[in-house]
């Protein structure tokens, strides 16, 4: 088990220590969630959803958008991934990035079939889909930091996060209270200018943070596994 107070100051040092990595990566994931949420909103999907027979009234080009934000995602995820992992191994971001871009692809197709494998769980009464998000959560770091197969990355993170799952569990319960929080009052005002402003300050300050914690979770995990 771990406690997350070091998780989140380990987070905030190295947000301040890359801060226009992370800050280039915010601004690529504040545009992509805005204009899909413009997009959304113009389709009005918040209303559809409320009628009876919602998913015969989306529009047909809907899963689509959504299958297209999800890829775009996964790929500015990779970089997350790989700039955490350069802060944890003490190496230069953009070195780093260069020893690891060949993983791009292995990284890909392993982060759809972790996607596919969770939907499907969630699809089967949630607990199912919470389970493999839990034991799948350290695939995409196993693939860049250890070049892993895709086989060996998903065998792994079954087994290293035996032990773990509750912690990490808690870790994500905490990062879905803290960004609610901070991007509740947003959800309440008229989407104006200054309204995405604040939505992407408060994702500059508050993204890097939680995606370095999640780094030290992984690096306290892996160095426990060692230990067993």
């Amino acid at each position: 088990m771990f406690t997350l107070i070091p998780a989140f100051k380990y987070g905030w040092q190295e947000m301040q220590k890359k801060l226009w990595v992370f800050l280039l990566l915010t601004l690529l994931i504040s545009s992509v969630d805005i204009g899909g949420n413009i997009i959304l909103k113009d389709m009005n999907i918040s209303e559809i959803l409320t009628m009876e027979n919602a998913m015969n009234m989306l529009p047909p080009n809907f899963m689509l958008l959504m299958g297209l934000l999800m890829l775009v995602m996964v790929c500015i995820n990779f970089f997350v991934v790989t700039f955490v992992l350069a802060g944890l191994r003490g190496i230069q971001p953009m070195t780093y990035l260069r020893m690891k871009i060949k993983r791009f692809p292995l990284y890909f197709v392993a982060m759809l079939l972790k996607y596919l494998a969770i939907g499907a769980g969630l699809a089967l009464f949630i607990i199912p889909g919470l389970f493999l998000l839990l034991a799948l959560y350290f695939v995409e770091y196993l693939i860049i930091d250890r070049d892993m197969s895709i086989i060996e990355a998903f065998k792994t993170s079954w087994n290293m996060t035996k032990g773990f799952r509750t912690g990490i569990f808690f870790f994500e319960v905490n990062l879905f209270i803290i960004g609610y929080i901070l991007s509740f009052p947003q959800s309440l005002w008229p989407d104006t200018t200054l309204t995405y402003a604040i939505l992407v300050l408060i994702n500059v300050a508050w993204l890097p943070v939680s995606w370095n914690a999640q780094g030290w979770i992984y690096q306290f995990v892996s160095e426990g596994q060692i230990d067993r």
